[in-house]
This record gives structure tokens, sequence and C-alpha cells, in this order.
């Protein structure tokens, strides 16, 4: 183990980007210090006995060392499908040596292989498996059956709205070129602000980057746009450290608890959009600001496209805009919960209007977006929002989803009559009307 670390040292000391594959990385290393493939894929194992053997309590001590031999049974174990990238310095800081060894899969195929080779039906389900054709790819497999679903509901408890431009006539988009243009972000902070006087209890923000999230909060404050919003409702801001986001969810539901209000600007890709429910009152409204492209220039991104393109033929372009809806999606689907709960769900960005873009959300969202709220001004939406609240404010019980949503009492018997006449008749299901 002290060669293993010693040979990483010396490979932490260069100048420019190494990119490489594990079995040229072993076999390197067997070269410069006689370390074989077989001992290092049971470093992580012996290590975990020894620590056990000693009954070592604390494991925090020895985290490092933890680190190191799982790393080399990783790098041992998997030939294929991993890359490993050495950068000398971060990409932020150029001029400061900062080396950092990346061992990033590339085939997400690796992972679920095993569960395809133990059981002999599997289903695979979510609400934002979309577009289907693309999972198949990435995953490697052949489906028997594919099929996509809509949500069964009473009453349209969801309203999508595509805002492609403010009360200036100016395009919103998140896009590189636009990204410190000022009216943009301007007419992002109005929407806000006219959401939050017609929206009630909690609003909830995602932005594609922490970068982006904080130049656009510095030019509302600048703007007096954030003091206008603290006029209707608390806000409240996710950080990359999970303490202070605990914090500001916290705070956020006892502000939404007690009817104050609150908005939380958070990050797509976060802790808060993959994870955190915003049902009922906590997310009557939940804004896009932007699509949640990936940060392109990561090396680690470029090595697993051109591991896609080469594998599987997975055009980059494809992959980046599947991953960006597919995060989108995630995020606007926190305001809806259940069958009783509703919510506006604002994509904010033209670009979402167009049909490569469209086309790749989730079928129970493009049912609803219909042409005539795909390409709307700020002002637009608003009317809109407010139309659809009042229709949400109406008196609405379970009795009514039962036939629709929920089964009724009749339909509940029929099915138990037709299981008892299918333990009869193995073919009786099929031969019925199961409408």
């Amino acid at each position: 183990m002290r060669r293993f670390v010693e040979y990483l040292k010396s490979r932490l000391r260069v100048q420019h980007v190494v990119s490489e594959t594990p079995s040229s990385f072993l076999q390197h290393l067997s070269q410069t210090v006689c370390i074989e493939r077989k001992p290092l894929r049971f470093c992580s194992e012996r290590l975990r006995s020894l620590m056990a053997t000693l009954e070592l309590s604390d494991f925090s001590d020895f985290y490092g060392l933890t680190l190191i031999a799982n790393f080399a049974t990783l790098v041992s174990t998997y030939s294929k499908g991993f890359s490993l990238i050495i950068e000398p310095f971060d990409d932020r800081a150029p001029t400061i040596p900062n080396p950092i060894l990346h061992f990033s899969c590339m085939d997400a195929s690796i992972a679920i292989c095993p569960v395809f080779e133990r059981f002999q039906s599997v289903v695979i389900t979510s609400g934002t498996l979309s577009p289907l054709d693309m999972y198949p790819k990435i995953l490697n497999f052949h489906p028997v059956t594919m099929a996509t679903f809509t949500m069964t509901l009473t009453r349209p408890c969801f309203c999508p709205l595509i805002v492609s431009r403010g009360n200036d006539q100016v395009a919103m988009t998140s896009k590189f070129e636009s990204r410190e243009d000022l009216a943009v972000i301007r007419n992002y902070g109005n929407l806000l602000v006219d959401l939050s006087i017609c929206v009630p209890d909690g609003l909830v923000c995602f932005f594609p980057s922490y970068v982006y999230m904080e130049t656009v909060v510095a030019a509302w404050s600048e703007q007096g746009i954030i003091s206008n919003i603290q006029r209707c409702k608390l806000l409240f801001v996710e950080t990359q450290d999970a303490a202070e986001t605990s914090l500001a969810l916290e705070n956020y539901h006892k502000a939404c608890e007690n009817g104050r209000g609150a908005i939380l600007l958070s990050v797509a890709r976060g802790k808060v959009s993959e994870g955190i429910d915003f049902d009922h009152h906590y997310g009557r409204a939940v804004v896009m600001f932007g699509i949640p492209y990936v940060y392109t220039q990561s090396r680690i991104l470029k090595a697993r496209l051109d591991y896609l393109r080469d594998q599987f033929q997975i055009r980059e372009n494809d992959f980046l805009t599947f991953d960006a809806m597919r995060h989108a999606a995630q995020c606007v689907g926190r305001v809806i919960r259940g069958k009783t709960d509703y919510g506006i769900m604002v994509f904010a960005d033209k670009r979402f209007s167009r049909v490569d873009k469209k086309g790749k959300l989730p079928k129970w969202i493009q049912e609803h977006l219909k042409d005539s709220v795909c390409n709307l001004s700020v002002d637009e939406a608003v009317q809109v929002s407010k139309h659809f609240l009042r229709q949400m404010a109406q008196p609405f019980n379970k009795a009514e989803q039962l036939g629709l949503s929920l089964l009724t009492l009749e339909q509940v018997e029929q099915q138990e009559r037709w299981k008892k006449s299918s333990e009869f008749n193995p073919r009786g299901l099929e031969e019925m009307d199961l409408s």
C-alpha cells in the first residue's frame, strides 16, 4: 500500500491533463513499482478486515487510507467502462497547482447489468423517463415492452407554461451569450415578483448552476427586485453547504406553514431538485429559469460523450439535450406529489418551445402544453396563473374522483369477480372487456 501511495503521488506531479484507461494505468503501475492487478483487487476488503480485527471505532481518522484502498480495488476490477483523468489544477484557478485524480464511470449499464442478470423480469418506471428510446441505449438492454402513460386526473391539477419573453418583448433565455444581459435578468426578476404576488404559500425556483444563480441574485439586488420580492414573501437560497441548505429548507417550511409564504432559490442537480418533495402548500409553483445543461467544458463529461459516441452511437447534442430536459422535468415535477395536489410549472426560457426540447419532456406534461401557453410574455403567464388558481380554489372532494382517478366500489367488486373467474379460466381476463 505504501508503494501504491508513493506511485500516486508521483503521478499527480503533472503539468498537463492526463487521460487513460484502467488497463494502461495498471500496466504503467506494474512497470514502475512492480505491483500487479490481483493484490490490488482485495485492498478494500483486507483493510476492512484489519480495521474490524483491531476493533477501531472511529473510521474518520482513516478516511484517506480507505479512499486509496477503494480506488485500488475499483481500478483493478473494472477494465472497461471507466476512465482515469488527472488534472494538474482547477480550471477556475489555473495558476494554483491543485492536482486532482478522477476515476469516473462512463457506462451506466455496468451498474444495472447485475440486476438484469439476476432477475428474469425487470420493470423500470418513473415519471421522468423521457424520451424512452434513450434508456435502452445508455443502459445497453433490449426492452420487451415500452409504454408511456398519461396521468389519470379528475381535473387539470397542474398548469405548465412556457414564458419566452418579458413585457418589453426581450427574449428570455439562459444561453451563455445572454447570461450577462441585464434585460434578461430583469425580466426573470419581474416574472418572479409578479408570481410572488399571485401565487399563495410556497414558490420554488431552479437555476442551471450555482454560478448563474449568484450572478442573477446579485443583479436583482442592485435592481431593487429582491426588496420587491420580500414585500410579498420571505426569500431563502440553497447553497453548496449541506447544513446551510437544511436550515434554509426548515425555515422555508415554517414560512409556508404560518401563512407568510416563501420563495426558495435552488439549483438543478442540487439537493432540493432530487429528493425533496414540495407537496400541497409547500410548492404551489415551480419556476425553471433556463435549461439546466451540464457544464460542457468538464473533461469528465467530454470523456463520457466520447465513450457514448464510440460505444452506443449516441450523438453529443442528443445526450446533452436528453440530460437537460430530464433534470428540468425532475425539477418541475416537485410541484405535483399526489392526486389532490395542484401547482403551476413555469419554463422560463424561449428554447423550451422548440420541438426538439418540448418533445423530450414527459408525455403527461406535453399533453397539457397547448400552443396557447408555449410562447407567453410575463403578463400573459401571470393572467393564466391567476385563472388556474381560481379554478383550483373551487370546492372539490374525493367523491368526484370515483370512476376516474379512483375505483368505485362496483369496479372493485367487478375486478374481484374477474380474478375468481380467471382461476378457473386462465384466458378469462383476456376475453373480458377491462375498460
